[in-house]
């Protein structure tokens, strides 16, 4: 009678723990802690030379666990690959996607820098190319949701930084590459972002910003999703932009408040603040 006790005891306590690693999913590929580090310091933009940038990349790639697969490696590296390409652009942010000109245009919109917008981008580009590459290899390994989303994470900065060619050739790819990751895995919550961040991002004659709020609205609130904290925060600034767009000053205001909670050194997040309100001062 006592072991067929034991037995039960022991079943039930499988049983829970399995239940609660279920409620508990992590992604396919985890985030290394030095990973983590890199990207929160990139959002709350406490990276603040080249230097410090380049020491949180090479702790990042060497954290690489030694019991991650070949396929999960890959994913790490794009992903190093793509954040750093992110911290070269500096204070770049989403929101001015038309103000960014192809690497065709000789000027100059670098901020206290010694090289060239036009270099600069040149460099951002080869991290996005190279986390292309590195995603690619993991998907020969495997189809995988996370090797998925780097992919399309990639494309899209890159869509950003190279010349019109390139963004009219691969713009399209990007929700398309994210609905695979979502049809591996649909609670994975970046891949959302990144199927409708084009109606928000895109230039004036792509967006469309009403569906781009009603869909960041509707996957951010869905508790069924996981979500990185740099994920939440993407969503969370997508709706204080579509609000933006949509004329919608006071919401907007509020959500990029609410999005500062997670980030509160983020610059883009301040300077959109700062932009409203003085042009709602103004009326």
């Amino acid at each position: 009678m006592f072991k067929l006790r034991s037995l039960f005891v022991v079943f039930c306590l499988l049983k829970l723990s399995s239940l609660l690693f279920a409620q508990e999913k992590k992604r396919e590929v985890v985030f290394t802690d030095e990973l983590t580090a890199f990207i929160h310091s990139y959002y709350n933009n406490e990276i603040t030379s080249m230097i410090q940038a380049e020491t949180f990349y090479a702790n990042a790639v060497e954290s690489v666990p030694d019991l991650f697969s070949e396929y999960e490696k890959e994913v790490h590296f794009a992903r190093c690959d793509f954040f750093y390409g992110m911290c070269i652009i500096g204070d770049y942010d989403l929101s001015e996607i038309q103000q960014i000109k192809s690497m065709q245009d000789n000027n100059d919109y670098s901020k206290d820098t010694d090289i060239s917008a036009k270099q600069k981008k040149l460099q951002v580009a080869h991290f996005f190319d190279s986390g292309i590459e590195h995603a690619k290899k993991a998907l020969k390994l495997k189809t995988g949701t996370d090797a998925e989303l780097i992919y399309t994470m990639c494309i899209s900065s890159n869509c950003t930084v190279k010349n019109t060619a390139y963004l009219f050739a691969n713009g399209l790819k990007v929700a398309s590459i994210a609905k695979k990751a979502i049809k591996l895995d649909p609670k994975n919550a970046g891949a959302y972002y990144y199927q409708y961040a084009q109606d928000l991002y895109a230039p004036e004659f792509f967006a469309n910003y009403k569906r781009g709020y009603q869909k960041m609205s509707e996957y951010f609130s869905d508790e069924n999703l996981y979500f990185e904290l740099f994920e939440r925060f993407n969503f969370m600034t997508a709706i204080a932009y579509a609000f933006y767009k949509l004329g919608d000053m006071q919401n907007s205001i509020e959500w990029y408040k609410k999005a500062l909670l997670i980030y509160p050194g983020n610059s883009n997040a301040n300077q959109m603040i700062t932009t409203i309100s003085e042009s709602l001062n103004k009326d």
